[in-house]
């Protein structure tokens, strides 16, 4: 993904980006209905620049920042709640949640619209022609208001349930895969390179996203091939390496647009990070199995996240590496065994004395051996593994034999 793009949607999710949006479009729009007067009609303006305006400004201005208060109240306790039932990593879903965020800043975008609207009446600085146009946009404020309003109602029934942060995971975990499926190999070829030079990391973190089209273009100014050694989600240590050239001849300049290509934060992204969605995932099943939870259906739910977004993932991706974008980037492509791993192997582990969750395990991790390719064989190498956890863990025989015959059934 290109880098600009990718800090723009990262700086997107905060949510004091739409809050300041909003609100400077409030604000603007109280400011600026002086400057449409002159086209509004002699007969509107007598009929809608009353004081009317007045009453509709004082309870948009009374009641909204109450109203934003509390939404803020419950966003944070819906995450705190979040963290606690799921994984701190799925919270970060809540805060950037598009509706969510649409809420909050109306609310606090047309809190300051009516200050600034009042303070500006109070002032004199619109005149009978201003004011009907203020009481235009108000309405329209109001309206706005209202449909924000009963959507924050609604998400506030499912803003701290657990399979709504399920759903959220799965839906980042699919994105990524589909981005995958359209660039595999991020748009390079696949394989290796013969090394003469290596790109080391420029600092401590996770690698967090690359820009194929920057380090195309930096490989064509040195007249030679890149191969990407950390793909996204991958940790390096400042000096590790990250890539490699073809060429010696790399100056401090070119090792610089190299490294430009990679950004390296202190979390992971869901964005080109396909694997982060699905740990997410193995995680909140993870939770759940745990002797303070003790919520088996949770894992449940997860398992049949994980197997759609597999099996979506294997149906989308393109035979024999996809097209070729960039000539000279060559980069290796997300593992099969661990994307299996990352979401069945918590599952496996924590859930095996589970005689429910091990046959249910098993029977969701068969129907992926049914598919084609490589996924196959990484859903039956999990297969046996859980198996074996399983066999260990429980006791009873007859509980056993089931988790055997899943497995042989599928």
């Amino acid at each position: 993904m290109n880098r600009w793009l990718f800090f723009w949607r990262s700086l997107s999710r905060q949510l004091w980006v739409r809050a300041t949006l909003y609100a400077a479009t409030g604000v603007g729009a109280a400011l600026m209905a002086v400057f449409a007067a002159p086209w509004v009609p002699q007969a509107m303006a007598e009929r809608l620049g009353g004081e009317s305006i007045d009453s509709i400004l004082t309870i948009l201005a009374s009641s909204l920042l109450g109203v934003a208060t509390f939404s803020v109240g419950a966003m944070v306790t819906a995450y705190t709640a979040v963290s606690q039932a799921a994984t701190p990593r799925v919270a970060a879903l809540v805060t950037s949640d598009a509706e969510v965020q649409k809420a909050l800043a109306t609310f606090v975008g047309a809190f300051l619209y009516a200050i600034v609207a009042v303070t500006a009446i109070n002032a004199n600085y619109y005149g009978q022609e201003g004011r009907a146009i203020l009481f235009l946009f108000s309405l329209g404020v109001v309206c706005l208001v209202a449909v924000r309003l009963l959507t924050w109602i609604n998400r506030l029934s499912s803003l701290a349930r657990v399979g709504h942060m399920i759903d959220l995971a799965e839906a980042q975990a699919s994105q990524a895969l589909r981005d995958q499926c359209e660039l595999p190999h991020l748009g390079g070829r696949p394989g290796h390179i013969d090394p003469a030079f290596v790109i080391l990391a420029p600092r401590t973190g996770y690698v967090q996203n690359v820009d194929p089209a920057r380090l195309q273009v930096a490989a064509e100014k040195l007249d030679c091939q890149v191969e990407v050694m950390a793909l996204p989600g991958a940790y390096v240590r400042a000096g590790d390496p990250i890539a490699a050239l073809s060429c010696a001849d790399c100056d401090d300049a070119s090792n610089d647009a190299f490294c430009s290509g990679f950004t390296i934060g202190g979390q992971r992204s869901f964005d080109q990070d396909p694997r982060f969605g699905l740990i997410v995932l193995g995680e909140i099943a993870g939770k759940a199995l745990s002797p303070g939870v003790n919520d088996p259906g949770t894992a449940i739910q997860v398992l049949g996240a994980a197997v759609r977004v597999l099996d979506e993932w294997n149906a989308a991706r393109p035979m024999g590496g996809g097209d070729i974008r960039y000539s000279r980037l060559w980069a290796p492509t997300v593992d099969d065994r661990d994307l299996v791993d990352d979401v069945f192997g918590p599952i496996a582990r924590y859930g095996a004395g589970d005689v429910g969750v091990a046959v249910r395990l098993q029977k969701m991790l068969g129907k992926l051996v049914r598919a084609e390719g490589s996924l196959a064989a990484a859903a039956r190498r999990q297969s046996l593994e859980a198996l074996d956890r399983a066999t260990l863990a429980l006791a009873l025989p007859a509980d056993i034999e089931r988790v055997r015959r899943a497995a042989r059934t599928g």
